[in-house]
């Protein structure tokens, strides 16, 4: 495999992730079961097709705001930060309690709690909404902050430098639909937490950021509504024609910028360790890699294959081509035909286990957190004991509607000495809940916690403005 060169670092100051903190509520919903039997669905296509064993339940104390305060409250705790250390807190989430107030303000009132009122007076809080690429927005944005910000004490002699300030991007979400709908065995609930600093010691963004965009209405909430519309097969569909656009963006400015520039008969794909893809459910990321790999082991220089082209040719035959084909419904038949081969050859198996793969072990268990799946990515990567130093990882995030970007991080020599986070334990010891109860919290009509609160931030009523109000319960 091939490592980064650190000396083709653009001159712009190392910044990324240094810690990171997963909230994933303690309820969940077995879906081989009784869930299965009563929605009549074969239990090998939630296990093999889907790729999900079990959903994570929020119950009826917590909302987006409570899981992100919490998740917040850990990464702190987890990295020795202080309220003033923190000068900004970005939100992505697609579930806020809110139409107008951002959902970090309710945050900051939680944490207050804890650590004393006004104690983040000065910290900056703004919401991004973008279904489940907000974060991702989030993390771009504080990171090109966080990479120039002026160290400078205002009003303090020269080479005066105030303590070094940290930015926190969360992600939380409960992802919901209807009931008995396509789209409920694709929920999900949880919060990640990512301190975003200069001098990292987990990844290092390496600042190129490949965007793509357009207007679809592959999935949506409309105003008032509970529950998104999803028009699935035109979303699976979107989210790989948005990938393919960001990765092509990405590949060109990495090019540009000295970052990634593969020789003759090489890909941009050799230089990545890890690639992570948002994951709406496990087995989406099989058919994007699949997309991404084959597209990017065909891009190599017409004057040399790449090795992967030549193995997958040898092996299943060569690409289709336009002018073999008599009208474009033969031609989207035979795509469609050797796109589910390539995914069956050896060679792309081979590259998704070594790179992809891995990516997923929480979301089986959790379910679809939308705009932090892909940091619950990297969190499976952390349990695994999967991030390598000087190992680079590509992120695809993608958001419906549509919107997508890639960049690229590397693992720094320091990861090691970021705390495991124990979150498979945690999984373990979380409690089953009935089919009945969960729809009742689905619904809105559990009357009662499933489970008594401790050593957490809960919603404890909603006043007769609507007004959310939240305590923090030892």
């Amino acid at each position: 495999m091939k490592k980064f060169d650190s000396k083709a670092k653009p001159a712009a100051q190392v910044v990324g992730i240094d810690d990171i903190s997963v909230y994933v509520p303690r309820l969940y919903l077995p879906l081989v079961g009784e869930f299965s039997r009563q929605r009549g669905i074969d239990p090998g296509k939630l296990l093999k097709g889907i790729g999900i064993e079990k959903m994570a339940v929020a119950d009826a104390h917590e909302d987006a705001a409570t899981m992100a305060a919490n998740a917040l409250l850990d990464l702190m705790r987890r990295s020795g930060l202080r309220p003033e250390d923190i000068d900004k807190i970005y939100v992505g989430t697609e579930s806020a309690p809110d139409e107008a107030k951002a959902l970090g303000t309710y945050v900051i009132g939680m944490m207050e709690q804890v650590y004393g009122k006004g104690s983040f007076h000065e910290c900056e809080t703004v919401e991004f909404k973008a279904a489940c690429i907000g974060t991702t927005f989030a993390l771009e944005s504080l990171c090109y902050w966080a990479a120039f910000q002026d160290r400078m004490e205002d009003g303090g002699a020269e080479g005066d430098l105030e303590r070094e300030k940290a930015g926190v991007v969360i992600a939380s979400d409960i992802a919901r639909y209807p009931l008995s709908s396509s789209g409920e065995y694709t929920q999900g609930a949880g919060s990640v937490a990512l301190l975003v600093k200069r001098d990292p010691r987990l990844l290092a963004i390496e600042q190129v950021w490949g965007a793509f965009s357009r207007d679809e209405n592959d999935f949506f909430r409309p105003m008032g509504c509970a529950t998104a519309v999803v028009n699935g097969k035109h979303s699976n569909q979107c989210y790989l024609d948005a990938v393919q656009g960001a990765f092509d963006s990405f590949a060109a400015r990495a090019g540009r910028r000295g970052i990634i520039r593969p020789p003759e008969g090489c890909c941009v794909t050799d230089f990545m360790d890890r690639i992570l893809f948002h994951i709406p459910y496990p087995r989406m990321i099989e058919y994007a890699s699949a997309a991404i790999f084959r597209h990017d082991w065909k891009r190599s220089s017409k004057r040399k294959k790449s090795r992967q082209q030549e193995a997958v040719e040898a092996e299943i035959g060569d690409e289709p081509l336009a002018e073999e084909f008599r009208d474009t419904g033969e031609l989207q038949a035979a795509e469609a035909d050797y796109s589910r081969r390539f995914s069956r050859s050896r060679t792309f198996l081979q590259a998704f286990e070594a790179k992809v793969k891995d990516t997923a072990l929480l979301s089986r268990q959790v379910g679809n957190i939308y705009t932090g799946s892909i940091y619950l990515g990297l969190a499976s990567l952390m349990e695994a004991q999967k991030l390598m130093p000087g190992e680079r990882l590509g992120f695809a995030a993608y958001g419906s509607g549509c919107s997508a970007l890639f960049f690229s991080a590397t693992v720094q020599p320091r990861a090691e000495e970021v705390a495991g986070l124990g979150l498979l334990q945690r999984l373990q010891e979380r409690r089953e809940v009935s089919l009945a109860d969960y729809e009742r919290l689905h619904e809105g009509k559990a009357e009662r916690s499933i489970l008594k609160p401790a050593g957490e931030f809960i919603l404890a009523g909603v006043d007769g403005q609507g007004y959310r109000h939240y305590e923090y319960i030892e």
